[in-house]
């Protein structure tokens, strides 16, 4: 069964809840299927990356200088969303993803794995107009948390290729594509989800990036091909410089 959409006032398209991890985002065209990728190094082998990248990874923010380091909005309307601290993580087995290697894929991305000492957190939501918009996460973590974490998130996207969850009136079947890894921050992917609706394909890009101690999460949302289909890069390209000042 397709899922249901409602119209905003300006008659732009905007996403029923559906499920925990339908979370906005688009892509920016179909790449490599996930089965095509070469098998990433588990989580476990954090301790095998070079010492200058440990280095790097272990200087955390706090809440507060992730707010600072975040991207500047325009002024702000009824669409506007400020910088938001998020309160401690849902650990991943909260969330109902029939595929284990994509419950891990998208509790890594969104900084929902466990993680000791628990990373910083905040999130900014991004309205463009007549466009359904999309999001960040800056999550910096302790020690070489960053780097273990990213780990988990190339590890399932080796083998992540399709996975249901439940949603409030059906069940959300999101199909996950693989693009081309983006030169970004210490070490990147980017990936799309695509899943079914009544008015066409709702297409979640993400594009994940590790920047020293902090693991910066886009999404940006397409419904029906109506939609700018990627993040803009230049706000990205943005959001890792300043991240990368703020850890200078």
């Amino acid at each position: 069964m397709p899922i249901r959409f409602t119209l905003r006032a300006s008659g732009g398209p905007a996403l029923v809840a559906v499920a925990a991890l339908a979370v906005v985002g688009c892509g920016a065209g179909p790449g490599k299927p996930a089965s095509e990728l070469a098998p990433p190094e588990p989580a476990s082998a954090s301790a095998s990356v070079s010492p200058s990248a440990l280095a790097s990874a272990s200087r955390p923010l706090t809440a507060e200088q992730l707010v600072s380091a975040a991207l500047p909005q325009e002024s702000p309307d009824e669409n506007w969303h400020p910088v938001s601290v998020r309160e401690p993580q849902v650990r991943d087995r909260d969330y109902q993803v029939s595929d284990p290697a994509c419950r891990q894929l998208l509790a890594a991305a969104h900084a929902r794995r466990p993680s000791q000492p628990a990373p910083a957190v905040v999130g900014q939501t991004f309205n463009w107009e007549d466009d359904n918009g999309g999001a960040s996460t800056l999550a910096s973590y302790g020690n070489s948390g960053a780097v273990a974490i990213f780990a988990e998130v190339r590890e399932g996207l080796s083998t992540c290729r399709y996975y249901e969850s439940p949603a409030p009136t059906t069940t959300y079947k999101g199909t996950v594509t693989v693009g081309p890894a983006p030169r970004l921050g210490d070490e990147a992917v980017q990936f799309e989800i695509t899943a079914p609706t009544e008015v066409g394909p709702h297409v979640t890009q993400y594009t994940v990036v590790r920047t020293g101690s902090v693991i910066a999460t886009f999404t940006k949302l397409s419904v029906g091909g109506r939609d700018i289909r990627a993040f803009p890069p230049a706000m990205i390209a943005q959001q890792i410089s300043l991240l990368q000042q703020a850890q200078s």
